[in-house]
């Protein structure tokens, strides 16, 4: 069968399209065939070298967090999935074995993983984390939700609780993470203000039903953001962009409101005014990925319709080095989608 590996790290040309032994089930596996993925920043982070332990993977390592699948075979102890299922699953992995997991606190888990390998046209992943989908919803639209869809669903449902009468703030909204808190926002009736960095994102923001856009490279956003909300400011902000916007962050929350952040994509050394944070009396949330919770509430939503990913281009296996090249420059409108 075909995959991309990386045998070292550097850029994109470092991913290789490779024939590779057929994986075998093991005990609480299934073994799935690829219908779509998508490039994730993690991807890219991994491909790169990210000196954080939560990048680093065994190499030669096959990339890829996203799936949509067909389940092909499933081990003899699977239960509630079989052959002939179409699944996507929940890329976070603990461990089970820490104090935390065994208080049940699984989200806690210091030595938690991220599951990596879809970037092959077979692949297996432990049949716990797998969550069914429809057959009717579009095959970009399950790549698109994993990763994304699962993390801003613990971000903004789990952790900063948002709720209708919350005006939310998202940096990066056609991105794809960006783009999956305003679509949650958007099932969950709150105002959203989003920002891009180029006229033609903006507009896209617009289509898919942002009224209020910032540009932030163009504007003052924090001026702007005040002006949108009669100076008061957004009661949640959804950060994953880091040093870049985090001082932004903090000035434009209203007081006693929530930042909830799960990325750095702009790099981690974010500076910011302590006085401000404590005197505004701001809730600052840290979140990664999400629980199966999360994951099975938030497919329910996508097996009904309700969610609409924002897709971006489309690239095949064999080409998943330019998908990296869209992401890493900011050229990608919405999720970049891989198909076999």
């Amino acid at each position: 069968m075909r995959a991309v590996r990386i045998h070292g790290h550097g850029g994109p040309d470092v991913l290789r399209l490779e024939e590779v032994p057929e994986p075998r089930p093991g005990p609480g596996d299934l073994l799935v065939r690829l219908r779509a993925t998508s490039v994730n920043h993690r991807d890219v982070w991994i491909r790169r070298g990210h000196p954080h332990p939560a990048y680093r993977v065994e190499l030669p390592a096959v990339l890829g967090i996203d799936v949509c699948a067909d389940v092909v075979d499933a081990a003899d102890d699977v239960e509630g999935v079989a052959p002939g299922d179409r699944v996507t699953a929940n890329p976070y992995r603990h461990c089970g074995r820490c104090g935390f997991c065994v208080r049940g606190r699984f989200q806690d888990c210091p030595r938690f993983s991220v599951f990596t390998g879809t970037n092959a046209e077979l692949f297996c992943l432990p049949a716990a984390t797998a969550v069914r989908v429809d057959p009717g919803v579009p095959d970009a639209h399950v790549a698109a939700f994993p990763n994304t869809y699962v993390t801003a669903w613990q971000m903004l449902i789990g952790k900063a609780r948002l709720s209708p009468a919350d005006t939310l703030f998202v940096w990066g909204g056609t991105s794809g993470l960006g783009s999956a808190a305003v679509d949650i926002a958007r099932i969950v009736g709150a105002r959203v203000i989003a920002s891009a960095g180029t006229d033609a994102k903006l507009e896209a923001l617009r289509a898919y039903g942002v009224a209020a856009t910032v540009h932030h490279h163009a504007d003052d956003v924090v001026a702007r953001v005040a002006e949108l909300t009669d100076g008061e400011g957004a009661t949640v902000v959804f950060e994953h962009i880091g040093q870049a916007t985090w001082q932004r962050s903090l000035e434009l929350v209203s007081p006693s409101g929530t930042i909830v952040s799960a990325g750095a994509t702009s790099g981690d050394d974010a500076r910011m005014d302590i006085t401000l944070m404590f005197a505004k009396q701001v809730r600052i949330l840290g979140s990664r990925l999400g629980t199966m919770e999360d994951a099975l509430t938030a497919a329910r939503q996508l097996n009904a319709g309700r969610l609409r990913p924002l897709i971006g281009p489309t690239v095949a296996l064999a080409d998943v080095a330019e998908g990296h090249r869209l992401l890493e420059e900011g050229a990608a409108i919405g999720k970049v989608i891989v198909v076999p």
